[in-house]
C-alpha cells in the first residue's frame, strides 16, 4: 500500500480527479455487482409496513450540538442521545447495518497495537446478513449513498445500488439530492445515507462560515492543529475556538439540508417514510486534554477513533416516528427497531426494538479504537467504566460529565462481567487501492 500511495502522491491534483471520477463509478458499480449475486433470505413483512425507510448517518455529530438554535429541524422531531458502540465510521456503521457489537460482528482493529498509519479491518463476513439483505429479500430496494470512502469499504456489496461521491468528501445536498431523485417513482425502498461534512476537512458552504464568523485564514482550520498541546498560547486558543465555530457551522449547515430534503421526499412520495437520523460518532474537541494525555498519551483529545469521553460516545437518534425512547439506547438498536417495524426476524441482534419502551438497568458497551491501543467501556446507569489494557488504564467515571467517580463494588463487578474480550487475532485488514489510500489520508486517516 505504501507503493500504492507513493505512485497516487506523484500525480497531479487534476489527475488524481480524474482518475477518481472513473475509479469511483468502476468501485460503485462492482459493488452493485457483488449484492446482485447474493442469495437473499426470501420473506414478506407485514401489510402496514413502511413502504419506504430512510436513514441519515451524520459523520462525527455529538448529541450536544442538537439544540434550537443550531438545528431547528432536527430537534422538532422525536429524539434522545444514545451510545455508538465504536468510536469511528468503520466499526460504527457495520454495527448500524447489523444490530451487533464490534466484538460480535467482528469488522474491527484484530490486534491490540498501536500502529503507524492506517490499517482498514475486515470487513464483515459474507454470510452475515445486515438488515439491507434482510429487507431485499422481503421486496425493498436498497441503496447506499456514502459522502466517502470509509463507510462505502466497509459496506461495499451490501446494497442493490451504490453511490460513492468523487470529492474527498461530498456535501449534503450532493447525498440527499441524489437520493431523492432516485426514489421518486419507486414502490418500496430502504436507503442508508452517510453524510461526511462534519469530518475534516471541514467546509461547509461559504454562508455558513459567516454565519459562525470563522476566519478562514487560520492554517490548517479545516483540519486539526494543537491536537494534544496542555499550554495553549494565544495562537493555539484562537484556532480552537475557531475550529469549534467551524464545526458547529457545518452542523447547521446539515440540519438545513435535511429540512431541504424532507421538502423533496414530501414532493415525490405519497407516504410519509420511516425516518431515522443519527450519526456514527461524536467528536472530540480538547474537553480532556489533561486527562487523555495523562492516560492515553493525547491520542483522543480531538477527532474521533479515542476514549468513550462523552463528546465521542454520545450520538444523537432522531425519528419521525413516536417511539418510546426512554432508556439507555445504542445505535446497535436502529436494525432490530427496523425490522420490527416490518415485522421481520431475519437475523438475530444484541440490540432490541425501541419501539417498546428500554429497560432502565441495561448496561451498553463502547470499543473499537482507532488511536492507539484498544478502548474499552461500559456505560451503566450514572456510571462508565473505561479500561484499556496496553495503556493499563482502569477508570470508573460519572455518565454523563466524565469525572472521576468511585463506584458501589457489585455494581463494578456486574460491569466488568459484560466486558468484550480483547483483540488478539491475526493483523487481518481490508485492502483499498491507492486512489482510496489517498483520499483517506486527506480525511485523517494516516
Amino acid at each position: 500500500m505504501n507503493v500504492k500511495r507513493t505512485l497516487i502522491d506523484r500525480l497531479p491534483p487534476g489527475a488524481k480527479r480524474l482518475l477518481a471520477v472513473p475509479y469511483d463509478w468502476h468501485q460503485t458499480r462492482e459493488a452493485n455487482k457483488i449484492f446482485a449475486t447474493k442469495r437473499l433470505p426470501r420473506t414478506n413483512t407485514s401489510p402496514d409496513a413502511p413502504r419506504h425507510i430512510v436513514c441519515v448517518v451524520v459523520d462525527a455529530l455529538r448529541a450536544d450540538h442538537i439544540t434550537p438554535e443550531l438545528t431547528p429541524f432536527l430537534t422538532d422531531y422525536n429524539r434522545t442521545d444514545a451510545i455508538t458502540p465504536a468510536s469511528w465510521t468503520f466499526p460504527a456503521m457495520s454495527s448500524f447495518v447489523t444490530g451487533m457489537y464490534p466484538n460480535e460482528h467482528g469488522a474491527m482493529k484484530q490486534i491490540d497495537e498501536p500502529e503507524e498509519g492506517l490499517t482498514l479491518p475486515p470487513t464483515l463476513p459474507d454470510d452475515r446478513t445486515t438488515v439491507t439483505e434482510a429487507l431485499a429479500g422481503a421486496g425493498y430496494e436498497t441503496y447506499g449513498g456514502f459522502g466517502h470512502d470509509t463507510p462505502f469499504v466497509a459496506l461495499s456489496g451490501r446494497f442493490a445500488t451504490h453511490e460513492l461521491y468523487h470529492s474527498v468528501t461530498a456535501n449534503a445536498d450532493d447525498v440527499l439530492g441524489d437520493h431523492a431523485r432516485w426514489i421518486n417513482g419507486r414502490e418500496r425502498t430502504f436507503s442508508l445515507l452517510h453524510l461526511a461534512d462534519p469530518h475534516i476537512p471541514v467546509d461547509p458552504p461559504a454562508e455558513y462560515w459567516d454565519r459562525h464568523d470563522v476566519d478562514e485564514t487560520i492554517e490548517e482550520i479545516k483540519n486539526w492543529r494543537y491536537n494534544s498541546e496542555t499550554d495553549c498560547d494565544e495562537a493555539c486558543e484562537r484556532y480552537r475556538d475557531h475550529r469549534r465555530r467551524l464545526y458547529r457551522a457545518s452542523i447547521e449547515y446539515v440540519d438545513d439540508a435535511i429540512a431541504r430534503y424532507v421538502d423533496q421526499l414530501d414532493e415525490v412520495l405519497d407516504e410519509r417514510p420511516l425516518l431515522v437520523v443519527t450519526a456514527d460518532h461524536g467528536e472530540a474537541m480538547w474537553e480532556h486534554v489533561d486527562f487523555d494525555v495523562e492516560h492515553f498519551d493525547g491520542t483522543g483529545c480531538v477527532d474521533h477513533g479515542g476514549a468513550a469521553y462523552d463528546e465521542l460516545a454520545r450520538v444523537p437518534l432522531v425519528t419521525n416516528r413516536s417511539w418510546p425512547l426512554d432508556g439507555p439506547v445504542s445505535l446497535i438498536d436502529v436494525a432490530p427497531t427496523i425490522l420490527d417495524a416490518v415485522d421481520l426476524d431475519t437475523i438475530e441482534t444484541s440490540g432490541i426494538s425501541l419501539r417498546k419502551s428500554v429497560p432502565p438497568e441495561r448496561q451498553l458497551l463502547f470499543e473499537s479504537s482507532l488511536n492507539g491501543y484498544e478502548k474499552k467501556a461500559v456505560f451503566d446507569g450514572e456510571y462508565k467504566l473505561l479500561v484499556s489494557h496496553g495503556d493499563d488504564v482502569d477508570v470508573t467515571l460519572t455518565n454523563p460529565g466524565d469525572a472521576v467517580a468511585e463506584v458501589p463494588s457489585d455494581r463494578l463487578a456486574s460491569m466488568r462481567e459484560i466486558l468484550p474480550p480483547w483483540p488478539g487475532g491475526s493483523d487481518d485488514a481490508t485492502d483499498v487501492s491507492g486512489v482510496v489510500e489517498d483520499r483517506l489520508a486527506k480525511l485523517g486517516y494516516k
